[in-house]
């Protein structure tokens, strides 16, 4: 079922009510975002599958208590829900997980462009821009759920994007030039 065909007020409606199979569409629709993002969080696939299942679980027990009043504020529901659980899963390892370069790459298909060399740099960002690069690539959301995810306004969402972009191509552009310089001393 595409976006454009899913009543979400509806389903999240009847979902609240109990309703297992309008709940199964909503896991249907939410679940490859909602890997992905985790997936970008955490170091393996199982932990990333663990944490999705368990945000699941709290959705559902959190449903009853959310109002509907637009698309990009469920969105924000949803991963204020996911974030809250990765703060228990970070909490139950007692350390900082960092990005694996790789592991996405070697674990998990990813549809749209590969993101794998943007790993390498993202950890030097700020915390703020690493999670609006991580909610826009991994998750697909729009500047509007996003900035009602990070509760911002929609501008300083694209203001923030820009310059993790910024400084995102700072740091490609510094590693490309000393790639070419090391080359340079060793073809010489």
């Amino acid at each position: 079922m595409n976006e454009q065909q899913l009543d979400l007020p509806v389903l999240i409606k009847e979902s609240a009510r109990g309703n297992r199979e309008t709940f199964r569409v909503l896991f249907e629709h939410l679940q490859d975002r909602l890997f992905r993002y985790s997936l970008s969080r955490v170091t393996s696939r199982e932990d990333a599958l663990d944490v999705v299942q368990e945000s699941f679980v709290d959705l559902w027990r959190a449903l009853s208590r959310f109002r509907y009043r637009s698309e990009e504020e469920f969105y924000g529901f949803v991963f204020t829900i996911v974030k809250r659980r990765l703060v228990k899963y970070y909490r139950a390892r007692r350390n900082s997980v960092p990005l694996d370069d790789t592991f996405i790459d070697e674990n998990f298909f990813l549809p749209r462009e590969d993101y794998r060399y943007l790993n390498q740099w993202i950890t030097h960002l700020k915390p703020v821009h690493q999670e609006i690069l991580r909610l826009r690539y991994w998750s697909d959301l729009s500047f509007k759920d996003i900035a009602v995810t990070l509760a911002m306004s929609e501008g300083a969402a694209k203001v923030s994007h820009h310059r993790a972009l910024k400084k995102l191509t700072f740091f490609a552009q510094q590693h490309e030039s000393y790639s070419r310089r090391t080359t340079e001393t060793f073809t010489d």
